[in-house]
Protein backbone atom coordinates (compact mmCIF):
# COMPACT_ATOMS: atom_id res chain seq x y z
CA UNK A 1 0.00 0.00 0.00
CA UNK A 2 1.06 3.03 -0.70
CA UNK A 3 2.33 5.29 2.27
CA UNK A 4 -0.36 8.10 0.94
CA UNK A 5 -3.26 5.84 0.72
CA UNK A 6 -2.58 4.31 4.09
CA UNK A 7 -1.97 7.63 5.77
CA UNK A 8 -5.44 9.02 3.63
CA UNK A 9 -7.31 6.14 4.69
CA UNK A 10 -6.45 5.57 8.76
CA UNK A 11 -7.38 9.69 9.06
CA UNK A 12 -10.79 8.91 7.50
CA UNK A 13 -11.46 6.13 10.14
CA UNK A 14 -9.41 7.99 12.81
CA UNK A 15 -12.10 10.47 12.22
CA UNK A 16 -15.40 8.88 12.11
CA UNK A 17 -14.09 6.87 15.45
CA UNK A 18 -13.33 10.49 16.81
CA UNK A 19 -16.87 12.05 16.32
CA UNK A 20 -18.63 8.97 17.44
CA UNK A 21 -17.02 9.19 20.58
CA UNK A 22 -18.08 12.76 20.87
CA UNK A 23 -21.44 11.95 19.16
CA UNK A 24 -22.01 9.41 22.15
CA UNK A 25 -20.83 11.74 25.12
CA UNK A 26 -23.03 14.09 23.22
CA UNK A 27 -26.05 12.28 23.52
CA UNK A 28 -25.20 10.95 26.99
CA UNK A 29 -25.22 14.75 28.57
CA UNK A 30 -27.92 16.02 26.47
CA UNK A 31 -30.43 13.15 26.14
CA UNK A 32 -29.76 11.22 29.70
CA UNK A 33 -30.50 12.95 33.22
CA UNK A 34 -27.73 14.21 35.06
CA UNK A 35 -29.14 11.83 37.72
CA UNK A 36 -29.36 8.85 35.30
CA UNK A 37 -25.57 9.21 34.11
CA UNK A 38 -24.74 9.06 38.28
CA UNK A 39 -26.62 6.04 38.26
CA UNK A 40 -24.82 4.55 35.51
CA UNK A 41 -21.24 5.56 37.18
CA UNK A 42 -20.02 7.84 34.86
CA UNK A 43 -21.06 11.17 36.35
CA UNK A 44 -20.51 12.32 40.17
CA UNK A 45 -22.70 15.10 40.77
CA UNK A 46 -22.46 18.15 43.36
CA UNK A 47 -19.09 17.49 44.71
CA UNK A 48 -17.59 19.74 46.83
CA UNK A 49 -14.05 20.65 47.30
CA UNK A 50 -12.05 18.78 50.20
CA UNK A 51 -8.69 19.95 49.62
CA UNK A 52 -6.81 21.62 46.45
CA UNK A 53 -3.09 21.85 46.85
CA UNK A 54 0.29 21.49 44.38
CA UNK A 55 1.19 17.72 43.50
CA UNK A 56 2.07 15.34 41.47
CA UNK A 57 5.26 17.73 40.33
CA UNK A 58 3.31 20.37 40.51
CA UNK A 59 0.24 20.59 38.51
CA UNK A 60 -2.77 21.29 40.43
CA UNK A 61 -4.28 18.42 42.82
CA UNK A 62 -8.25 18.72 43.87
CA UNK A 63 -10.14 16.12 46.18
CA UNK A 64 -13.42 16.56 45.71
CA UNK A 65 -15.97 14.94 48.57
CA UNK A 66 -19.60 14.83 48.77
CA UNK A 67 -21.74 17.66 50.51
CA UNK A 68 -21.25 17.33 54.86
CA UNK A 69 -24.88 19.27 54.83
CA UNK A 70 -26.63 16.33 53.31
CA UNK A 71 -24.65 13.95 55.90
CA UNK A 72 -23.40 11.62 53.11
CA UNK A 73 -19.97 10.79 53.51
CA UNK A 74 -19.39 8.11 50.94
CA UNK A 75 -19.58 8.33 46.88
CA UNK A 76 -22.00 7.02 44.95
CA UNK A 77 -21.35 3.82 43.26
CA UNK A 78 -19.25 4.71 40.32
CA UNK A 79 -16.73 3.31 37.30
CA UNK A 80 -13.96 6.36 38.03
CA UNK A 81 -10.30 5.50 38.58
CA UNK A 82 -6.79 6.32 38.22
CA UNK A 83 -6.08 7.40 34.94
CA UNK A 84 -9.67 8.29 33.83
CA UNK A 85 -9.61 12.06 31.87
CA UNK A 86 -12.57 13.29 33.30
CA UNK A 87 -14.25 17.17 32.56
CA UNK A 88 -14.66 19.13 36.00
CA UNK A 89 -18.25 21.20 35.41
CA UNK A 90 -20.54 23.34 37.21
CA UNK A 91 -23.17 22.19 39.28
CA UNK A 92 -26.16 23.61 36.71
CA UNK A 93 -24.46 20.83 34.23
CA UNK A 94 -22.53 18.47 32.34
CA UNK A 95 -22.29 20.54 28.89
CA UNK A 96 -19.63 22.07 27.12
CA UNK A 97 -20.87 26.03 28.07
CA UNK A 98 -20.64 24.48 32.18
CA UNK A 99 -16.70 22.52 31.84
CA UNK A 100 -14.29 24.43 33.78
CA UNK A 101 -11.33 22.10 32.82
CA UNK A 102 -10.32 18.73 32.00
CA UNK A 103 -8.24 16.73 34.57
CA UNK A 104 -6.75 12.90 35.29
CA UNK A 105 -7.92 10.88 38.81
CA UNK A 106 -5.15 10.08 40.37
CA UNK A 107 -7.17 8.37 43.39
CA UNK A 108 -10.41 7.21 44.10
CA UNK A 109 -11.63 6.49 47.19
CA UNK A 110 -14.76 5.40 49.42
CA UNK A 111 -15.22 9.01 50.38
CA UNK A 112 -13.24 10.96 47.73
CA UNK A 113 -11.94 11.60 44.38
CA UNK A 114 -8.65 13.18 43.43
CA UNK A 115 -8.19 14.94 39.98
CA UNK A 116 -4.94 16.18 38.49
CA UNK A 117 -5.16 19.75 36.59
CA UNK A 118 -2.59 21.72 34.30
CA UNK A 119 -4.18 24.26 34.62
CA UNK A 120 -3.31 26.88 37.08
CA UNK A 121 -5.33 28.10 40.27
CA UNK A 122 -6.40 30.99 38.00
CA UNK A 123 -6.91 29.36 35.17
CA UNK A 124 -9.66 27.58 36.56
CA UNK A 125 -10.82 29.89 39.59
CA UNK A 126 -13.02 27.76 41.58
CA UNK A 127 -14.72 28.69 44.43
CA UNK A 128 -13.76 26.71 47.24
CA UNK A 129 -17.61 27.05 48.46
CA UNK A 130 -19.27 25.87 45.26
CA UNK A 131 -20.33 22.48 44.24
CA UNK A 132 -18.87 20.81 40.85
CA UNK A 133 -20.03 17.78 39.29
CA UNK A 134 -17.39 15.42 37.48
CA UNK A 135 -17.72 12.87 34.19
CA UNK A 136 -15.75 11.10 32.28
CA UNK A 137 -15.00 12.58 28.71
CA UNK A 138 -13.57 11.20 25.54
CA UNK A 139 -9.37 11.30 25.32
CA UNK A 140 -8.96 13.90 22.70
CA UNK A 141 -4.96 13.63 23.47
CA UNK A 142 -5.13 10.32 21.97
CA UNK A 143 -7.03 11.49 18.85
CA UNK A 144 -4.74 14.78 18.44
CA UNK A 145 -1.37 12.70 18.94
CA UNK A 146 -2.55 10.02 16.17
CA UNK A 147 -3.12 12.21 14.05
CA UNK A 148 0.04 14.62 14.51
CA UNK A 149 2.01 11.40 13.81
CA UNK A 150 0.09 10.29 10.56
CA UNK A 151 0.56 13.46 9.30
CA UNK A 152 4.17 13.55 9.73
CA UNK A 153 4.37 10.19 8.03
CA UNK A 154 2.74 11.61 5.04
CA UNK A 155 5.20 14.59 4.33
CA UNK A 156 8.22 12.14 6.07
CA UNK A 157 11.17 12.06 2.87
CA UNK A 158 14.35 11.86 4.47
CA UNK A 159 15.40 10.93 7.74
CA UNK A 160 16.76 8.31 10.43
CA UNK A 161 13.15 6.21 9.71
CA UNK A 162 13.15 7.11 5.63
CA UNK A 163 14.43 3.16 5.66
CA UNK A 164 12.60 1.42 8.23
CA UNK A 165 9.37 2.95 6.55
CA UNK A 166 10.62 1.86 3.30
CA UNK A 167 10.76 -1.91 4.62
CA UNK A 168 6.96 -1.94 6.36
CA UNK A 169 5.39 -0.66 3.32
CA UNK A 170 7.26 -3.39 1.46
CA UNK A 171 9.37 -1.01 -1.40
CA UNK A 172 12.54 -3.03 1.20
CA UNK A 173 13.68 -6.27 2.12
CA UNK A 174 14.46 -6.05 5.23
CA UNK A 175 18.10 -6.97 6.13
CA UNK A 176 20.51 -8.25 9.21
CA UNK A 177 23.89 -7.71 10.79
CA UNK A 178 26.34 -9.88 9.16
CA UNK A 179 27.65 -10.81 12.18
CA UNK A 180 26.45 -11.38 15.94
CA UNK A 181 28.62 -12.27 18.95
CA UNK A 182 27.52 -15.08 21.08
CA UNK A 183 25.05 -13.62 23.54
CA UNK A 184 25.48 -14.34 27.31
CA UNK A 185 22.32 -14.23 28.77
CA UNK A 186 20.80 -12.20 31.64
CA UNK A 187 17.71 -14.17 32.15
CA UNK A 188 19.58 -17.96 32.89
CA UNK A 189 16.12 -18.99 32.67
CA UNK A 190 15.00 -18.54 29.13
CA UNK A 191 13.90 -21.17 27.17
CA UNK A 192 15.33 -22.34 23.62
CA UNK A 193 12.66 -20.88 21.60
CA UNK A 194 13.03 -17.58 23.79
CA UNK A 195 16.96 -17.14 23.20
CA UNK A 196 16.04 -17.75 19.93
CA UNK A 197 14.23 -15.33 19.70
CA UNK A 198 16.05 -12.84 21.19
CA UNK A 199 19.03 -13.79 18.77
CA UNK A 200 17.16 -13.63 16.15
CA UNK A 201 15.45 -9.71 17.22
CA UNK A 202 19.26 -8.58 17.64
CA UNK A 203 20.55 -9.88 14.72
CA UNK A 204 17.80 -7.81 13.15
CA UNK A 205 18.65 -4.37 11.35
CA UNK A 206 15.38 -3.16 10.58
CA UNK A 207 12.39 -5.06 11.88
CA UNK A 208 12.14 -8.32 13.93
CA UNK A 209 8.65 -10.06 15.25
CA UNK A 210 8.16 -11.72 17.97
CA UNK A 211 4.53 -13.48 18.48
CA UNK A 212 2.82 -16.67 20.47
CA UNK A 213 -0.21 -16.94 22.79
CA UNK A 214 -0.37 -15.17 25.65
CA UNK A 215 1.21 -16.76 28.81
CA UNK A 216 4.41 -18.06 26.92
CA UNK A 217 6.43 -15.35 27.66
CA UNK A 218 6.54 -12.47 24.68
CA UNK A 219 8.01 -9.36 27.59
CA UNK A 220 10.48 -11.75 29.11
CA UNK A 221 11.94 -12.30 25.87
CA UNK A 222 11.36 -8.43 24.84
CA UNK A 223 13.10 -7.30 28.32
CA UNK A 224 16.12 -9.51 27.54
CA UNK A 225 15.98 -7.90 24.12
CA UNK A 226 16.52 -4.46 25.59
CA UNK A 227 19.05 -5.75 28.40
CA UNK A 228 20.83 -7.12 25.34
CA UNK A 229 20.53 -4.00 23.06
CA UNK A 230 21.73 -1.31 26.16
CA UNK A 231 24.56 -3.57 26.78
CA UNK A 232 25.97 -2.65 23.08
CA UNK A 233 26.09 0.67 23.76
CA UNK A 234 22.17 1.32 22.14
CA UNK A 235 19.59 3.93 23.39
CA UNK A 236 16.20 2.20 23.26
CA UNK A 237 12.88 3.59 22.68
CA UNK A 238 10.21 1.15 24.48
CA UNK A 239 6.19 1.68 23.08
CA UNK A 240 3.14 -0.05 24.16
CA UNK A 241 -0.63 -0.49 23.50
CA UNK A 242 -1.69 0.68 27.25
CA UNK A 243 0.09 2.26 30.39
CA UNK A 244 0.30 -1.17 32.00
CA UNK A 245 1.95 -2.72 29.91
CA UNK A 246 4.61 -0.26 29.72
CA UNK A 247 4.74 0.07 33.63
CA UNK A 248 5.09 -3.47 33.12
CA UNK A 249 8.23 -3.41 31.07
CA UNK A 250 9.85 -0.69 33.53
CA UNK A 251 9.19 -2.99 36.21
CA UNK A 252 11.18 -5.85 34.59
CA UNK A 253 13.82 -3.84 33.29
CA UNK A 254 14.46 -2.12 36.82
CA UNK A 255 14.96 -5.22 38.36
CA UNK A 256 17.56 -5.35 36.01
CA UNK A 257 19.59 -2.56 37.17
CA UNK A 258 19.02 -0.79 33.77
CA UNK A 259 18.47 3.08 33.83
CA UNK A 260 14.91 3.64 32.96
CA UNK A 261 13.15 7.05 31.75
CA UNK A 262 9.55 6.61 32.08
CA UNK A 263 7.49 8.97 30.31
CA UNK A 264 3.64 10.06 30.53
CA UNK A 265 1.59 11.75 32.70
CA UNK A 266 2.55 10.65 36.71
CA UNK A 267 -1.32 9.68 37.87
CA UNK A 268 -1.29 7.09 34.89
CA UNK A 269 1.72 5.34 36.44
CA UNK A 270 1.74 2.80 38.89
CA UNK A 271 2.69 4.00 42.25
CA UNK A 272 5.38 1.15 41.96
CA UNK A 273 7.87 3.37 39.18
CA UNK A 274 6.76 6.61 39.88
CA UNK A 275 10.65 7.22 40.94
CA UNK A 276 11.41 6.44 37.42
CA UNK A 277 8.88 8.84 35.35
CA UNK A 278 10.17 11.88 33.95
CA UNK A 279 8.66 14.12 36.60
CA UNK A 280 10.42 12.45 39.39
CA UNK A 281 13.69 12.57 38.39
CA UNK A 282 13.31 16.24 37.44
CA UNK A 283 12.15 16.45 41.07
CA UNK A 284 15.27 15.01 42.02
CA UNK A 285 17.59 17.78 39.90
CA UNK A 286 19.52 20.53 41.74
CA UNK A 287 17.07 23.17 41.16
CA UNK A 288 14.19 21.43 43.14
CA UNK A 289 14.62 22.74 46.35
CA UNK A 290 13.39 26.36 44.75
CA UNK A 291 10.24 24.34 43.28
CA UNK A 292 9.73 23.40 46.52
CA UNK A 293 9.85 26.31 47.97
CA UNK A 294 7.14 27.83 45.13
CA UNK A 295 5.03 24.94 45.35
CA UNK A 296 4.62 25.44 49.28
CA UNK A 297 3.82 29.05 48.66
CA UNK A 298 1.16 27.79 46.39
CA UNK A 299 -0.02 25.92 48.70
CA UNK A 300 -0.09 28.47 51.61
CA UNK A 301 -1.96 30.71 49.54
CA UNK A 302 -4.71 28.03 48.58
CA UNK A 303 -4.94 27.55 51.93
CA UNK A 304 -5.75 31.68 53.12
CA UNK A 305 -8.16 31.42 50.68
CA UNK A 306 -10.41 28.40 51.28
Amino acid sequence: MEVENFVSRTLELLQEEREAEIEETRRLQENISLKHLQDKGVCLLKLQIGNQRTGLYGRLLIVLEPRKSIGASVLPSNSFGPGDIVGLYESEGCSQRCQLGTGVVTRVTQSSIAVAFDESQDGLNLDSDGLFNIMKVANDVTYRRLTRALNSLNGYSSGPASHLISVLFGYSQPTEFLQQNDLEFYNTGLDKSQREAVTFALRQKDLAVIHGPPGTGKTTTVVEVIQQAVKQGNKVLCCAPSNVAVDNLVERLAQGKVKVLRLGHPARLLDTIQQHSLDAILARSDTNDIRTDIRRDMDKVFVSDG
